[in-house]
């Protein structure tokens, strides 16, 4: 793990320690057009500036106004930053004049600086010393690696098994529901089928009581029917014995009817030659009387003519007044209609006027839009040029403090030198008025570039300031257009409601048009008829006069007659008593025989209808009886389908039970497994947790170590380094006093690296300070 892993981890983080401090310093100073879009990589500062307004090149402008004052307070702190650093370089020239004032003052010093050798000599003993209790720091950091690793192997060893049994119970687990979906599945189906079967079963059952109903009814009726059977055999023979008497009575009756008849016809003979005289006389009467009728019915028939003729005029002339009325009445309603169209068609103008007025603002808001993103857009190219420079501006800056910091180092390293024997003092001669003078320079540059960052920093928030005006002006015209888009669908509705009203009451105008059309015509046919029933009328008032003299004459005529007919009819009493006795008897008798002859006829009547009966019921039995046979045969095949779906429902029921009690099974079964995949899961989880962070652990452990054994390696090379000129320098003694001080100052400050060092290596375990022992 070590070999593959610490080496990447170790690549990436040092890149990570040359990228970040650049990218934190950009991203703290600048204020990229990007965080308005919402594209910028830092996402401390200006994530979430974009809005649900997004799509229309909007920003949400306190996120906006936030990201610039979380900018502006980075700017004041690298600006707080730079007056510190600025602040430092004054002191160092300070420092610079003190440094040349003490140079007098180490000549002075040179009896204590043998003295200092020895403390050097000592120190550097003691360096020595923690050299190696920096070697023993690392061993011991090695060490505490080994037993993370030691307890990752030891977790990972505890981890497998139950990370098998963990996918074993989950295979067995999903084995298990995918049969207990399966038996879900079956009983589902299996539910279906008993519901159907339960379904089909009602009809049969329904069908079988029928079917037993039925036979029973019909045994019922072939019972009634043989019972009524009986009583008409009964009564058959009964009307066999009454046609027998019948017949005698009417004989007898027949043969006294015949005697009687030859007296009555003389009788008639003679009133007939009388009545005949009376019946000519009552035929001309009866002529006359028809005439006098005929004329009266024409004269009555005339008058009920003219009456209809009148009725009718009224009701037409009526009908005429009604229609007139009527057409009066849808003139008005459509003069209305007309007057409530004028007020409708001026609604939908007005409407269409909304609609296209707010259709105009609408335009005019979006072009407004359109303008204010151009000018956004132009605000945030120039705040994109101006961070440039800016950047640019620091960037320089960095530059001519670096040169500042070398130019200063150079002078104080010619300044420390005193004498000529490494041959330095000529060249610092030569070079420390040329520093110096370019020391000046690039102050004067310095302060130049900070007043140039000043301004752009000025210009910058004033640009800023701008793309925040106009996006409190686009947010503004925004709203206001989305406003205008929302009153679209009212003013849309209304337009289109006012329209269908017009085209609504158009059509009503149309319609009571062809109404009042309709109404006019009928009018005309109303009049019309009234005219011609007036006509009518007048023609059969003339015809009345002639028909009533015509009457009067056929009324005189038959008064004549009538007065004929009387004394003919006056002969006619005593012919008629005589007729009137004979044809007495001759009824009587025949009244007796025609008695005799019913009563016959209704014997034999009542024995055809007996014996047809008879007939009739015997067929009806018989055809009772065919269709009692197939009664039963509709009932056993119910009842059998009745007995086979009942055996279905049964089997199903069985069925059912069984699956429910696998589903029980299989239920318990699933709930155990789960349970236990519950309770690996549970054990996982913390060693996972725990690995991980012991993975997280060496690997941190190993990226530090390797950091820190490089400081040491490089610190041990410097202190090696720094000896060695020590030693030099001490062998020399004499003149070379401020070099050796110069050379104690650079083992101070690897003093100072490797008690950095071993600080560091001690957070990584407390017990590095002890040489890898427990405190």
């Amino acid at each position: 793990m070590r070999a593959s892993a610490s080496k990447p981890v170790l690549a990436r983080r040092l890149a990570a320690a040359v990228v970040l401090p650049g990218l934190l310093a950009t991203s703290l100073v600048l204020v990229q057009p990007a965080a308005a879009a919402g594209t910028t990589t830092n996402s401390s500062i200006c994530n979430g500036v974009v809005n649900q307004l997004a799509h229309r090149g909007a920003v949400q402008e306190n996120l906006l106004k936030a990201a610039a004052k979380r900018n502006a307070e980075a700017i004041a702190v690298l600006q707080a930053e730079r007056e510190s650093l600025q602040a430092k370089a004054n002191e160092l020239t300070l420092q610079e004049a003190k440094v040349a004032k003490s140079v007098a003052d180490l000549e002075a010093q040179e009896t204590q600086i043998a003295i200092d050798m020895d403390a050097a000599q000592a120190e550097l003993e003691r360096l020595t010393s923690e050299q190696e209790d920096a070697a023993g720091t690392v061993a011991a950091a090695k060490a505490g690696i080994a037993a993370l690793q030691s307890q990752q192997e030891e977790i990972a060893s505890k981890l497998t098994p139950l990370q098998g049994e963990l996918a074993t119970a989950e295979s067995e687990s999903a084995a298990l529901k995918s049969t207990l979906a399966d038996l879900e599945a079956r009983q589902a189906a299996n539910t279906q089928s008993l519901k159907t079967a339960k379904a089909d079963l009602v009809p049969l059952e329904q069908t079988a009581d029928q079917a037993a109903s039925a036979v029973a009814a019909k045994d019922a009726e072939i019972q009634a029917a043989k019972d009524q059977l009986a009583a008409l055999t009964t009564r058959a023979q009964q009307a066999a014995g009454d046609v027998a008497a019948a017949q005698q009575a009417a004989t007898d009756a027949e043969n006294q009817l015949k005697v009687l008849q030859a007296a009555g016809i003389a009788a008639a003979a003679e009133l007939d030659d009388q009545q005949a005289l009376v019946d000519v006389a009552n035929q001309t009467l009866y002529g006359l009387q028809r005439n006098a009728a005929a004329a009266d019915a024409e004269v009555k028939a005339q008058k009920d003519q003219i009456a209809a003729a009148e009725t009718q005029l009224a009701a037409l002339e009526s009908t005429a007044s009604l229609a007139k009325e009527a057409v009066e009445a849808k003139n008005t309603e459509t003069k209305t209609a007309q007057a409530d169209l004028v007020t409708l068609q001026a609604t939908a103008t007005a409407a269409a006027k909304a609609v296209t007025d707010n259709a105009a603002r609408i335009e005019a808001a979006n072009a407004s839009i359109a303008d204010l993103k151009g000018q956004t857009a132009a605000a945030n190219a120039a705040v994109v040029a101006k961070q440039a420079d800016l950047q640019k501006a620091q960037d320089e800056l960095q530059a001519l403090q670096d040169r500042k910091t070398f130019l200063e180092a150079e002078i104080k390293r010619y300044e420390a030198v005193k004498d000529n024997r490494d041959g330095l003092k000529k060249e610092a001669e030569q070079q420390l008025p040329l520093l110096r003078a370019q020391l000046v320079t690039v102050n004067g540059q310095i302060t130049d570039k900070n007043a140039t960052i000043s301004g752009l920093q000025g210009d910058l928030k004033t640009l800023q300031t701008q793309v925040d005006s106009l996006n409190t002006q686009l947010f503004s015209k925004q709203q206001e257009s989305s406003s205008l888009q929302k009153n679209t669908a009212p003013f849309q509705a209304a337009l289109d409601a006012a329209n269908a009203a017009v085209t609504e009451k158009q059509a009503d105008i149309g319609a009571l048009k062809d109404q009042v059309l309709g109404l006019q015509a009928a009018a005309t046919d109303a009049y019309a008829a009234v005219e011609g029933k007036q006509t009518e009328l007048s023609n059969l008032q003339s015809e009345l006069p002639s028909l009533e003299q015509a009457s009067k004459a056929a009324a005189d005529a038959v008064t004549a007659q009538q007065a004929l007919v009387a004394n003919l009819e006056s002969a006619l009493p005593g012919l008629k008593d005589n007729l009137e006795q004979a044809t007495q008897d001759i009824a009587d008798q025949q009244a007796d025989l025609d008695i005799k002859a019913a009563l016959l006829t209704q014997a034999e009547e009542a024995l055809t209808a007996a014996n047809t009966a008879v007939e009739t019921k015997t067929s009806e039995i018989s055809t009772l009886q065919d269709q009692l046979k197939e009664l039963q045969s509709t009932l056993d095949t119910a009842s059998a389908a009745v007995t086979d779906k009942t055996a279905e429902i049964d089997a199903l029921s069985l069925l059912g039970d069984g699956l429910v009690t696998r589903i029980t099974d299989l239920n318990t079964q699933v709930t155990a497994k789960e349970a236990a995949i519950l309770d690996l899961q549970n054990r996982v989880a913390p060693l996972l947790a725990q690995l991980n962070q012991l993975n997280g652990d060496i690997n941190a452990a190993e990226v530090k170590l390797e950091e820190l054994q490089l400081q040491l390696i490089a610190a041990d090379s410097q202190l090696v380094a720094a000896q060695t000129k020590l030693a030099d320098l001490q062998a020399k003694k004499g003149s070379n006093q401020p070099a050796i001080k110069t050379q104690k100052d650079i083992v101070a400050s690897l003093q100072a690296q490797l008690a950095e060092i071993q600080t560091q290596m001690s957070a990584i375990d407390p017990r590095i300070k002890n040489g890898g022992c427990a405190a």
